[in-house]
């Protein structure tokens, strides 16, 4: 008897956790962008990468090797700016601050645990991203780029059409659709053209050519 009762608690435990398994999303509000949408430069500007995870405003230190290696992954495919360590031709800079309320979150996943994820909920990551780039003696930023994930927690159904993914590759989802659209921006505006954060080809080399 005591064998079957360790069975069905250890059961009991393996199927509510299985009720309360969180599932991620990007806001689907937001529109998506492809590598494609970038002009790819013959020679990808080098910049040195630096970074910052934030949450609510304050510095988080754990997350930015994640940051970091994700940021390099994206920039590397975008034909736009490859990371280097020296940083002989300037620097981007890419600040992500999480804004969650931590205490509502709390409050959601407590209730759907007391339920045994009978009653699910579903609460939300916002994100908001700054990228500056220097090069030249000239700086270029962009700020306020938003996106948001969305985590499922217990009995409650996703939006039709949208994938689950773990809220590692969300965020790295929401990572890639942020700095692309701010690459894409900067380059719309003509802040990342030769005449502007870039020397122009000095008039001996063109006349060269």
């Amino acid at each position: 008897m005591k064998i079957r009762s360790l069975i069905a608690a250890g059961l009991s435990v393996l199927l509510l956790s299985a009720c309360v398994n969180p599932r991620s999303f990007v806001d689907p509000g937001q529109p998506k962008l492809t590598y494609e949408a970038l002009n790819k430069r013959s020679e990808p500007l080098k910049l040195k990468l630096t970074v910052q995870f934030q949450r609510n405003g304050d510095p988080l230190p754990r997350a930015d090797s994640t940051l970091r290696d994700n940021t390099e992954r994206i920039l590397r495919g975008t034909g736009v700016v490859t990371p280097v360590e020296n940083g002989q031709e300037g620097e981007i800079k890419v600040v992500v601050n999480n804004i969650a309320d931590t205490g509502q979150a709390a409050a959601k996943g407590f209730g759907s645990g007391l339920t045994f994820g009978l009653v699910g909920t579903t609460v939300m990551d916002a994100y908001e991203m700054s990228v500056t780039i220097t090069a030249n003696g000239k700086t270029v930023t962009r700020t306020a780029i938003k996106h948001a994930i969305f985590t499922a927690i217990g009995n409650t159904s996703l939006p039709e059409g949208i994938e689950a993914v773990p809220i590692n590759v969300a965020f790295g989802r929401v990572l890639e659709q942020m700095l692309l659209r701010a690459l894409q921006d900067l380059q719309r505006s003509g802040d990342l053209v030769h005449h502007n954060l870039i020397s122009p080809i000095p008039w001996y080399q063109i006349s060269a050519l």
